[in-house]
């Protein structure tokens, strides 16, 4: 089993110390795992390129990019891929600019994931092949998208206060949906601004991430309903993506939705008062 981490700060920052540390525990959590990572600023991608050989998406673009002196820009969206359809679980590790990741992981997986590496699609696709539809038999498949996979992110940001970090992790959350990845764990990391400061306040930091590494090794190689979410939660909380952001829907009932992964629900008075959310399970 391999475990692909996504380095998306700056090298021996801060991200990149939480990203080690849980690829480290892993690691020692089970000896049969093995893992790499990689720099995501340092990734080469044309601008405006073609979709990949192969993927799932009718895009248009160019070939490839002149740069200065006419030179041809490095085109790496191909081995990242594959890098990432060979790992059987997948960590994020990001800096928070503006409320959300920073926006060179987002960049990447635009040009790789999303809509060009569907697991939905390519199963209907599969399924229709296998039926003999004749629509369907020209279209190459990567069966490697459909792999049982987990994921997890770690968001580092500078600012202690939470209204700061808000869109980190529904942002993270929508680049394995595509995939079907089961997130297992997921934590926001606050306060830490300057360069290394995740190695004081006793190591706290560093220690969650190699908590957030162990529960990734428990549940890699499981399937997306066996595998289970290990990380922090509230009662309140999306029972999908374990998260509370909801968007209120005033034409309906007290009708709710998570913004991040669709779940509804309704917002009731319980017991006690105070006003929660009740969500769809079924």
């Amino acid at each position: 089993m391999h475990i692909l981490g996504l380095g998306n700060g700056t090298v021996n920052g801060n991200s990149e110390i939480l990203l080690k540390a849980a690829l480290t525990a892993a690691e020692k959590a089970d000896s049969s795992i093995t893992t790499s990572w990689i720099h995501v600023p340092s990734v080469s991608v044309p601008r405006n390129p073609r979709p990949l050989e192969g993927a799932q998406d009718v895009s248009m673009g160019t070939i490839g990019q002149t740069g200065v002196g006419g030179d041809t820009v490095p085109d790496d969206r191909r081995d990242v891929l594959n890098a990432i359809l060979a790992a059987d679980a997948l960590i994020f590790a990001t800096p928070i600019y503006s409320h959300q990741p920073a926006g060179t992981l987002k960049m990447l997986v635009d040009r790789i994931l999303g809509p060009f590496t569907d697991a939905a699609f390519v199963q209907r696709v599969l399924d229709s092949q296998m039926a003999g539809e004749k629509t369907y038999q020209h279209i190459k498949l990567d069966k490697r998208i459909l792999k049982p996979r987990v994921a997890a992110f770690i968001a580092v940001g500078g600012s202690p206060f939470n209204d700061q970090v808000t869109m980190a992790l529904p942002t993270l959350h929508q680049f394995v949906y595509s995939l079907h990845a089961k997130v297992v764990d997921q934590h926001v990391f606050r306060g830490f601004g300057r360069p290394g400061s995740v190695l004081l306040r006793g190591g706290e930091a560093v220690q969650r991430a190699e908590k957030l590494g162990q529960n990734v090794a428990s549940q890699i190689g499981k399937t997306f309903d066996e595998a289970k979410y290990l990380g922090p939660e509230d009662p309140a909380s999306c029972p999908y993506c374990h998260m509370s952001k909801v968007e209120i829907d005033y034409t309906q009932d007290n009708d709710i939705g998570c913004i991040t992964c669709g779940a509804r629900g309704k917002l009731v008075v319980g017991e006690n008062g105070r006003i929660q959310p009740v969500w769809e399970t079924s």
